[in-house]
């Protein structure tokens, strides 16, 4: 009996997932989408990575194709070292378009905090200046396989912030699919344009909840090869004024 009234939840919270809007996926594992909020709607995220580290995301919308946030970082916040919190970031993102009815895609800019967790932090003089942020662009492709939609992602960014780093300017790619209120999301990131640098390529993995239509628990892993793996675990609310 019990093992039919948890298959039965089970089945009821994926099949919840085709009846309302749920959280959209604004960034995939650690590149961004070109997903935006609606007006008068806000996001707020909370990542937990490697090494005790949070990195807290606030952003509203203010246009239904715009919106502004903000970024704070803060490593070593849990454990027994010492928490060392880094200058806040500004965050935004331009939709340009939605496509055609025809062919749908859509088009962004942005400017957004890079490389969640420690690894992502730069060696600067002010050490409580290490998030690495600056400008992307960004193309999100609805594509429909076995009856259901899932998204395509791709797109080129450059760390500006704390110092312009023109040669880690990146490319990156990434999927996911939908099922119900689940969505497993693929990623390859740091594609640099320089082939000896291809064992800095991440293969991130994320698996996605979505709970209620305003609130998604996620557990990413980023790995590479000879890289230590970076775990995630990420809380996110989305409401409206």
């Amino acid at each position: 009996m019990r093992n039919k009234l948890a298959i039965s939840i089970l089945c009821a919270c994926l099949g919840a997932g085709t009846l309302g809007a749920t959280v959209p996926l604004i960034d995939a594992v650690n590149t961004q989408t070109a997903v935006t909020l609606k007006r008068g709607e806000f996001d707020v995220a909370v990542s937990a990575y490697d090494g005790g580290g949070l990195l807290n995301r606030n952003i509203l919308g203010v246009h239904d194709n715009v919106y502004l946030g903000v970024a704070f970082d803060a490593e070593n916040a849990i454990g027994e070292n010492n928490a060392r919190f880094n200058i806040p970031g500004v965050l935004g993102k331009v939709k340009l378009t939605d496509g055609w009815q025809d062919f749908p895609i859509l088009l962004a800019v942005g400017y957004d905090a890079f490389y969640a967790g420690r690894r992502g932090k730069a060696q600067n003089e002010n050490p409580y200046n290490r998030m690495i942020l600056g400008p992307y662009f960004t193309v999100t492709k609805p594509i429909y396989l076995f009856g259901q939609e899932q998204h395509l992602h791709t797109g080129i960014r450059t760390p500006i912030q704390p110092t312009y780093t023109p040669e880690d300017t990146e490319l990156y790619f990434g999927l996911d699919f939908p099922i119900g209120q689940f969505v497993p999301i693929f990623e390859i990131q740091r594609v640099f344009f320089d082939s000896n640098r291809l064992k800095e390529t991440l293969f991130n993995v994320g698996l996605r909840f979505d709970f209620f239509d305003h609130l998604a628990f996620e557990i990413d892993f980023m790995m590479g090869i000879g890289q230590k793996t970076n775990r995630m675990i990420v809380f996110e609310y989305l409401d409206r004024f």
